[in-house]
């Protein structure tokens, strides 16, 4: 196994991850026969095929998706091992990455980011904002130290992934002061049908749950908007259009100043909802990232008490 070099290791894993060894190619800046020669060398050591070829491009087998993880292990090794040495010496420096749903920024940036970068000035924080399904991608692809996502209880892809943290957080009516709703402390599911609402668009968690809701009631809600961005939804509510579906977290600072109220709903599908932090198994997250987490599980209001308010 003596040719399992890290260098020759690289070159499978950027085949794999652009799709071809062309697109490899192109992105290490070497000939398309070099990525060949290289992944042929692989397959002599291993004595099997790492890559399968068609007219769609390129993808590993699975003796070379072993061989990814293992070369993805050892960037996160080297990853680690920097930040020790780095803290050792006395610098607090470094790079955390984060992918989290919209619904956590505001939550992430008031109660964890901001005293922490009060704290760690050094430290850069790489924010991406995706779908429950781009923020697993990335942590699987180790894009990502650290993912934020909101939905049912969490499954991990295939053990790759594991749930750090989580904590209930029913996703609720969430209405202006002035809606005949806000003085309710709990609503029938029933009473979502009379009232108009701004939803999520098609594809995302809460949307998908809004949806099993519609199939098991075999009716529609009165759909007035829709759209991709937090400040729309909350924005279609605060000015009294109608309602939306958010967990509390979401509208916390409307909630503290009384603008919105955020009532939960006497439904499974609704209440049986959490706040997840997840990373991926077996990483050896660097100094920076095993802070950061701390302070997320501390501080962040997803995963403490606020579940819901009136």
């Amino acid at each position: 196994m003596n040719g399992l070099s890290m260098g020759r290791l690289k070159y499978l894993f950027e085949a794999a991850r652009l799709g071809s060894m062309r697109a490899a190619a192109d992105f290490l800046d070497v000939a398309p026969s070099v990525v060949s020669r290289q992944i042929a060398e692989l397959e002599k050591v291993t004595c099997t095929p790492v890559m399968e070829t068609n007219r769609r491009g390129a993808k590993p087998t699975e003796a070379g998706r072993l061989l990814i993880e293992h070369y993805r292990n050892h960037l996160a090794q080297e990853e680690s091992l920097a930040s020790r040495l780095n803290a050792l010496a006395g610098l607090s420096i470094g790079t955390v990455s984060i992918g989290a749903v919209q619904g956590f920024a505001d939550d992430l940036m008031r109660h964890v980011l901001q005293p922490f970068h009060a704290q760690h000035p050094g430290i850069a924080i790489h924010l991406q904002l995706g779908s429950i399904n781009d923020i697993l991608g990335w942590l699987e692809q180790d894009e990502v130290h650290l993912g934020l996502i909101y939905g049912p209880g969490f499954h991990s892809h295939q053990g790759r992934l594991k749930e750090v943290r989580s904590h209930p957080q029913p996703l609720c009516v969430v209405v202006c002061a002035q809606h005949p709703l806000a003085e309710a402390t709990l609503l029938q599911v029933g009473t979502l049908f009379e009232h108009p609402f701004a939803l999520a668009h098609a594809g995302f968690g809460t949307r998908k749950i809004v949806e099993q809701i519609e199939a098991a009631e075999h009716r529609r809600l009165k759909l007035a908007m829709e759209s991709d961005h937090l400040i729309c939804l909350t924005g279609f509510a605060r000015c009294g259009m109608g309602a939306t579906l958010l967990p509390a977290f979401a509208v916390y600072d409307d909630l503290q100043r009384g603008t919105l109220k955020a009532i939960p709903v006497a439904h499974p599908l609704l209440t049986e909802v959490q706040a997840q932090l997840v990373a991926r198994r077996g990483r050896a997250l660097p100094a920076a990232a095993q802070r950061l987490q701390r302070h997320i599980v501390q501080h962040m209001e997803a995963f403490n008490a606020l579940s819901a308010s009136g």
